[in-house]
């Protein structure tokens, strides 16, 4: 397809990272149009016509993982199932249906209630800014007689939760993150898992007013979350207005009342 020069100028100024498939998108949408030479003004008209598509959304809801359930090294949880089924609670809570009501109109990406669980705390996923977040953890048990006096788990860990003394390893649970690095790099188990289970934070978002997650449970085991999830999405629903995210209700509710609805 021809592309007159006024109209790559314009292509120019599109980040070279995802210049190639801008091109293919306004083809596609210059031929759909009947033409076969992009000009200036198609150019202009693509761009609009993508950008609509690109902000709209098909249902009320998105849901998301990071790569730790694919081999990553760092992942503490495995969380293919519990991901599914939390997809599968906002369907039955027909979210698509209560947010288009609430917003009056088409869905647009921002209006999504959004799902997000990290497989270890370097949450890869950017919980911080999801409405409904998990961060995989396990909890560890110490034992002093299986110690081989190493120093592997003190050198791994990031946070300087874990110090080698003379009676053996002692663990700071306050700077902890419950990573697990250290159970892995144990030779003896003088380090072990008692349980798996997730770090839960809800009310995060971006826009003119960002606001990071709070944490609303530090520690939940898998057959707890999908009960949460609904308690969360039903004080949600309650208390939107005009499809706002659980964030900027949030911050116009109060957040000791939210959470304090969600617990009960």
């Amino acid at each position: 397809m021809r592309w007159e020069p006024e109209a790559e100028a314009l292509l120019k100024r599109v980040p070279f990272f995802v210049r190639g498939r801008v091109k293919k998108k306004v083809e596609e949408f210059v031929r759909s149009r009947g033409r076969e030479v992009v000009t200036a003004e198609e150019m202009l008209a693509a761009r609009e016509a993508l950008r609509e598509k690109a902000a709209s959304a098909t249902e009320g809801f998105a849901v998301e993982g990071c790569f730790g359930s694919t081999g990553c090294p760092n992942a503490v949880t495995n969380s293919a199932e519990l991901l599914e089924r939390l997809e599968e609670i906002l369907r039955q809570e027909d979210l698509t249906g209560f947010l288009r009501q609430k917003v009056g109109g088409p869905l647009k990406h921002h209006h999504q209630f959004r799902v997000a669980l990290a497989e270890c705390p370097n949450a890869c996923s950017q919980v911080q800014i999801r409405d409904f977040a998990l961060i995989g953890q396990a909890e560890i048990t110490l034992s002093e007689d299986a110690c081989s006096f190493c120093g592997e788990c003190e050198k791994i860990c990031e946070e300087g939760a874990i110090k080698l003394t003379n009676q053996g390893p002692r663990l700071n649970e306050e700077l902890c993150l419950r990573c697990a690095a250290c159970v892995h790099v144990c030779p003896t188990e003088a380090l072990r898992l008692i349980s798996l289970g997730y770090r839960v934070l809800i009310g995060g978002k971006l826009g003119r007013h960002p606001r990071l997650a709070s944490e609303l449970v530090s520690f939940a085991s898998p057959e707890e979350i999908p009960p949460l999830l609904r308690r969360v999405v039903n004080v949600y629903k309650r208390y939107n207005q005009h499809g706002e995210r659980l964030g900027s209700i949030i911050q116009r509710v109060g957040w000791e009342r939210i959470r304090e609805e969600i617990l009960k």
